[in-house]
């Protein structure tokens, strides 16, 4: 499968969104249907869409969810990517909001997003390329690159606004809970660290939790998959995600730690 991408300045962004995918995912308003595949040419020509559906939020985050049976967090315990996959997605949904504190090479900031009872989210990153600042708020995204904040629409006249709904949408539907399913998928096998370890968080605190790993390199969407570790705690919370991707030639490596899960938040739309 292949990713299109009309806009080369907004496909020079899509490192830092794929590495930003996994944990993140779930802020998406509804699944994206089923992917085509299409032939292969010079330029990506197909865009992404979710496979798997979005389970809704639950309130019952401390327990592990009915996909998260076949997952056993033990000691170097390895599991099927078939089964780690439905998992992770439905205990990121299950926490209806939250904080990502993201850093690395290509990506750094904060995103504040919540599920219900409307999917809405607030990014203020910087890329390699400089600021990016993203809103989604009552279905209108929004953009802004330092010029000011532009209303996303692919089929504008208007090639700012056609940067801001390209940019936007490729941000928007690698957000998927959806794609979080399907992306662990693809790693065949995943293991459990042999002891759970002690991270710090954002607020001075430590927090337990296990590491899971991918045990080899792999593709998603034509996209290489150099390594992936996910961390979660022995009552199923999201901790911290790892990312090393590449695309188009450069390689991202991207952290992402969760805070603030299932508090309520407020998402002020740019502008």
């Amino acid at each position: 499968m292949r990713l299109d991408i009309g806009n080369r300045s907004a496909a020079r962004l899509v490192p830092a969104l794929v590495a930003a995918t996994l944990l993140f995912a779930g802020c998406a308003p509804t699944p994206a249907p089923a992917p085509t595949e299409t032939p292969a040419s010079p330029e990506p020509s197909a865009e992404p869409t979710a496979a798997t559906p979005t389970p809704e939020p639950t309130s019952e985050s401390a327990e592990a969810p009915a996909e998260c049976e076949p997952v056993a967090l033990a000691a170097g315990a390895v599991v099927e990517g078939a089964d780690l996959g439905p998992c992770l997605q439905a205990i990121v949904v299950g926490h209806e909001s939250g904080t990502l504190t993201l850093t690395g090479d290509e990506l750094a900031g904060q995103v504040v997003y919540r599920y219900a009872p409307t999917f809405d989210f607030r990014a203020d990153l910087e890329t390699g390329d400089g600021p990016l600042a993203l809103s989604f708020v009552d279905d209108v995204m929004m953009l802004d690159t330092g010029e000011g904040p532009v209303v996303g629409d692919r089929e504008s006249s208007d090639p700012g606004e056609q940067m801001a709904g390209t940019t936007g949408e490729l941000y928007r539907v690698f957000a998927d809970p959806g794609f979080i399913s399907d992306l662990i998928r693809e790693g065949a096998t995943w293991t459990v660290a042999d002891a759970a370890e002690e991270l710090a968080l954002d607020d001075g605190t430590t927090v337990e939790a296990w590491r899971i790993d991918s045990d080899a390199p792999y593709s998603w969407f034509d996209i290489p998959v150099e390594a992936y570790a996910v961390w979660v705690t022995e009552e199923w919370a999201p901790v911290r995600a790892e990312s090393t991707t590449g695309f188009l030639g450069r390689t991202t490596t991207i952290t992402q730690q969760f805070s603030g899960l299932g508090d309520a938040v407020t998402i002020t739309p740019l502008g």
